[in-house]
C-alpha cells in the first residue's frame, strides 16, 4: 500500500533515482530515472565548485589536486579543466579590481562563466567558508539584519556592474547568438541563496534576465525581501529554479521545513526540489559536499552511476 503513496515511496529512493518536489508542491514525490537530471545538472555544480578555488582555503587545496585527471573517482579533480572541455571560458577581467575591492569586506566570492554552444552565460557564487565570519554573518542574516553583508553586496554591487560588461559584451555579439543567450546563476550552500537573490536583482533594463537557477545544498536564506517589490516581480517572471541537494545533507531539514510553512511557489519564480541519493556520507555535513556531489554527478550523467 506504501508503495502507491510517493510521499513514501521516496523514503525508497535508490542511487540510480533522484526524487522531485514539483513546483507548488510542499512534499517529494516517487523515484524516477536519474539520466535527464543528472545530465542537466553536472555542469552546474563544477561551476560551484569552482568559486570556491579562489579563498585562502581553495587555493590551498587546489595545490594538492593540480595533477588530478580531468574526471576521476578518488581525489578531487580540476573543475577548470573539466569546464574547458565542456566548453566553458571564465570571464577574463571581471569582476575588475573596482568590484572586487568593494565585495571583499563581505567575503563575495563570485565568477562568471560563457558558453559557445548552446550559447550560455552563467554567474556561480562561492558558498560559506567554515571559519569565515563574514560567511556566517550572511547565513545568519535573519537574526542580525541590517548589517551589510554579502547579500548586501550582491544587490547594491555585484548585479548593476555586471549588467554593465553584459551590456557591454553584448555589442560585439551577433543578433542570433544574443537572442539565443541563456543566462543562469548558481551556487552551493550560501552561494545557491546568493544565486537566487542575484536572479531578483538584475536592473529592469538588463539584456538579459536569469532564465535559471542552480542552488546546490542551499541556505533557505535567498535575500528575497532585500531586493525592491518591483524589481524582484520583475526578475522573477518566468524564472525557475532548482533547490538540488544529496540526501541527509545538513540544510536538507530546514528547507523541508521551510516548504511546510511556506509552500513553494508553481510560477514566478516556478521553484523545485531534486534530492539526489549519490554517495554515502557518514554524517550530514559530509553529505553537504559540492566536490563529491560534482564528481558523482558528472559519473551519472555519463551513466556510471
Amino acid at each position: 500500500m506504501w508503495s502507491r503513496i510517493p510521499i513514501l515511496r521516496a523514503l525508497g529512493q535508490k542511487a540510480r533515482e533522484v526524487v522531485i518536489r514539483p513546483t507548488g508542491r510542499r512534499f517529494l514525490g516517487a523515484p524516477q530515472p536519474i539520466a535527464s537530471l543528472a545530465k542537466e545538472h553536472w555542469q552546474f555544480a563544477w561551476l560551484c565548485v569552482a568559486a570556491y578555488q579562489k579563498t585562502p582555503a581553495g587555493e590551498k587545496r587546489a595545490d594538492k589536486v593540480k595533477a588530478a585527471k580531468p574526471v576521476t573517482n578518488s581525489g578531487t579533480p580540476d573543475p577548470k579543466r573539466i569546464l574547458d572541455a565542456a566548453g566553458w571560458t571564465r570571464w577574463e577581467n571581471f569582476p575588475d579590481d573596482g568590484v572586487l575591492k568593494k565585495i571583499k569586506h563581505t567575503h563575495l566570492r563570485v565568477e562568471v562563466w560563457e558558453r559557445n554552444e548552446p550559447p550560455a552565460v552563467a554567474v556561480t557564487f562561492g558558498g560559506t567558508v567554515f571559519n569565515n565570519d563574514a560567511d556566517w554573518r550572511a547565513n545568519l542574516r535573519w537574526f542580525v539584519p541590517g548589517k551589510r553583508d554579502e547579500y548586501t553586496d550582491v544587490v547594491q554591487t555585484f548585479a548593476p556592474a555586471f549588467d554593465l560588461e553584459l551590456k557591454r559584451r553584448a555589442q560585439g555579439m551577433d543578433a542570433v547568438r544574443l537572442s539565443n543567450l541563456q543566462l543562469f546563476s548558481t551556487g552551493h550552500s550560501l552561494g545557491g541563496g546568493l544565486a537566487q537573490q542575484f536572479a531578483y536583482s538584475l536592473p529592469f533594463d538588463s539584456v538579459k534576465h536569469v532564465k535559471q537557477v542552480y542552488a546546490f545544498d542551499p541556505s533557505p536564506v535567498t535575500g528575497f525581501y532585500s531586493v525592491a517589490l518591483k524589481l524582484r516581480n520583475e526578475n522573477k517572471a518566468g524564472l525557475l529554479i532548482d533547490r538540488i541537494y544529496e540526501r541527509g545533507e545538513i540544510l536538507a531539514i530546514l528547507r523541508s521545513l521551510t516548504s511546510l510553512i511556506h509552500k513553494p511557489s508553481a510560477r514566478n519564480a516556478a521553484i523545485r526540489g531534486v534530492r539526489y541519493k549519490l554517495f554515502r556520507a557518514w554524517n550530514p555535513v559530509a553529505a553537504h559536499s559540492i566536490e563529491e556531489l560534482a564528481v558523482k554527478l558528472d559519473g551519472a550523467a555519463r551513466g556510471e552511476t
